[in-house]
């Protein structure tokens, strides 16, 4: 019998090896956005032949299973097969329907070819990640841009000047106070355990163990905008959290190009990740143009 287990730091280097042969595009592929949304994911993993095996038992949604990824990042369609046998019998065993949550497209031939006809692939639009190049984010080239370098124009004329400045472990408060002020402002998630800020402070009390960066943006003499992100593979950075106060106007815009320009110059894309089904997000994602969609999919495997 296999043992599944939840995660917790002592598996940082486990993961981020898996990770990194792996090259994955989708933004859930790292082991700080795990860590971070450990209590929304309630996760429990495995080495099962040679392959991670994630077991997800979220608390607004049924459990599910992350595609097994093979830990020496090279395809094994048997022991792929087997460790997908461990993971029904997992289900099966607890009463729970087998389904296969936040699937890459890449990846839903793999599955087809050990399920067959049994496999339903639903897209899920909310939940797949916005992808962009590097340079049109730092450049804001063409008129589809042209609004984005507008309102950096107009933050420009509004206060002159501002400072870039990265975030570490003697600022990292700094960020908590912006997160707070934003949820207070927008009335989110004042008693929530589960909510974005909680996650963001997973990340903010592990700065020192976890591959981050970040950025603050101060202006006249106050931090007002937050970012952080990570490589997730070598060509392609993630954007976890973009916090600011948008009563500094077009510092949203600024806080993106500086931190692409500064930290993410040398990889060709950015994985803005996804709008949740959030009609002002998707807007916003949707103004800066993206190069593609790194598509999901939930697949339910019928007995």
């Amino acid at each position: 019998m296999v043992s599944f287990k939840p995660i917790s730091l002592d598996d940082k280097d486990l993961f981020t090896d898996i990770f990194a042969k792996s090259k994955p595009k989708a933004s859930e592929m790292s082991f700080a956005y795990l860590f971070m949304w450990e209590c929304e994911y309630n996760l429990l993993y495995a080495i099962v032949e040679d392959h991670l095996c994630m077991i997800s038992r979220p608390r607004n949604f049924k459990p599910f299973a992350f595609c097994p990824i093979p830990v020496d990042g090279v395809r094994n369609d048997e022991k792929f097969k087997r460790a997908l046998t461990v993971i029904e019998e997992y289900f099966k065993n607890n009463g729970m329907d087998l389904l296969f949550g936040r699937v890459e497209e890449s990846r839903l031939e793999e599955l087809k070819q050990v399920y067959g006809s049994r496999m339903e692939a639903e897209y899920l639009e909310d939940i797949s990640d916005y992808v962009y190049e590097t340079s049109n984010l730092i450049n804001l080239p063409g008129k589809k841009l042209r609004k984005k370098k507008n309102h950096i124009n107009q933050f420009m004329r509004l206060y002159g000047s501002y400072e870039y400045v990265p975030v570490d472990k003697s600022n990292v408060e700094e960020c908590r106070r912006i997160f707070d002020e934003w949820c207070e402002k927008n009335h989110e998630c004042k008693a929530k355990i589960s909510c974005e800020r909680a996650a963001c402070n997973r990340l903010l009390d592990n700065w020192d163990v976890l591959p981050l960066k970040g950025a603050l943006i101060k202006v006249n003499g106050k931090f007002e905008a937050f970012t952080i992100g990570e490589l997730l593979n070598p060509d392609m950075a993630v954007i976890h959290i973009e916090k600011g106060n948008s009563d500094i106007h077009g510092v949203y815009p600024l806080i993106n190009r500086d931190f692409c320009a500064n930290e993410w110059s040398g990889v060709k894309y950015i994985n803005r990740e996804e709008d949740m089904g959030i009609e002002g997000i998707r807007k916003s994602k949707l103004s800066y143009n993206p190069d593609f969609m790194v598509k999901k999919f939930l697949v339910k495997v019928s007995h």
